[in-house]
């Protein structure tokens, strides 16, 4: 599926299309979840980004960083660019 949007609306039909779902925080992730008659196999599709940190240390939400501070840009860009390599890693 070739997608022609930067960012775009979660549609139900996406459990059909991708392989793997990645929520960025907890309300993110109830979001997906709370989509009506979800097959086991659906909500195993979905995973938080942070399942792959490995200094996530059980804490699977990535923060906003505009609440961080100036330190909080950095701060969460570490947190994808550790989570992102091993997620590849694991594909």
């Amino acid at each position: 599926m070739i997608l022609n949007h930067r960012a775009r609306q979660f549609d139900r039909s996406d459990f059909k299309n991708f392989d793997l779902i990645i929520a960025m925080d907890r309300d993110n992730k109830s979001d997906l979840l709370s989509f009506s008659n979800l097959k086991p196999e659906e909500r195993a599709k979905i995973k938080m980004l942070r399942e792959y940190d490995p200094q996530a240390n059980g804490n699977l939400d990535v923060p906003d960083p505009y609440y961080g501070g100036a330190d909080g840009f950095e701060e969460v860009y570490q947190m994808v660019e550790r989570a992102g390599k091993k997620l590849l890693e694991s594909l």
